[in-house]
């Protein structure tokens, strides 16, 4: 709660008439969800990994002005990495310009595929996201638990990675690295290949090529449930 309190503390100073979508609260809190400008930060995306001392968490930030995404803003404290973008500019990591890979599409491309993913915790979700983690495992070079959906978008963004999903990820993990994988040109939609920003937790990104791919195994498991 300490660091979610210094970062809104602080936005407030600038921006005192905005409203706050936060990770962290009181769940009877009322949020100005639907202000006019709305500030949505995860203080800690990749808790479990920091509570853990795991060197693997980011500070999340974005701004929505009337209904768009402005500005999105992921922090690695551990390595001193700042992705960054604004509408209508370039993402940035730290002062670099960073690009999503250009990828042909096809089988060997796609079997030569590092692949990133975080597992929901329990439920139905976690079961279908098992189905989707095994035909991958069988089909690309790695795939990889990540800890941070925040990382796992930015690192698809710089080429880290080649396809990041998450079928039960919160709009604060989302929301900053999701308009900076979309400056560096990256695609990111929910499971079925709609809109990211409809989307009740599922999230796909990779370059427009790779991602097709990847999409097969989501909707195959979601279209054929698992009859255990």
């Amino acid at each position: 709660m300490e660091v979610q309190d210094t970062i809104v503390s602080t936005i407030q100073k600038d921006c005192p008439g905005d409203g706050f979508l936060l990770e962290e609260g009181p769940e009877d809190e009322p949020l100005d969800v639907g202000a006019e400008r709305l500030w949505i930060v995860d203080p800690i995306c990749g808790s479990l990994n920091f509570a853990h001392g795991i060197p693997f968490f980011a500070i999340s930030i974005a701004r929505r002005v009337a209904g768009n995404l402005h500005v999105g803003v992921v922090y690695d404290p551990m390595r001193d990495e700042m992705f960054s973008a604004s509408i209508g500019q370039p993402a940035y990591l730290n002062s670099t310009p960073i690009t999503v890979p250009a990828t042909a599409q096809g089988p060997e491309f796609w079997e030569q595929s590092w692949v990133g993913t975080d597992l929901p915790y329990d439920g139905p979700r976690r079961k279908d996201a098992l189905r989707v983690f095994d035909l991958h495992a069988k089909e690309v070079l790695s795939i990889t638990i990540m800890g941070s959906p925040a990382l796992g978008l930015c690192y698809v963004a710089c080429g880290r990675l080649n396809i990041y999903w998450n079928l039960d990820a919160k709009p604060w993990d989302v929301a900053g690295a999701g308009m900076i994988l979309q400056s560096a040109g990256g695609l990111l939609t929910d499971p079925e290949g709609g809109s990211w920003i409809y989307s009740t937790g599922g999230y796909v990104t990779g370059n427009p090529s790779l991602h097709q791919w990847a999409l097969r195994a989501l909707k195959y498991v979601a279209q054929h449930p698992d009859p255990v």
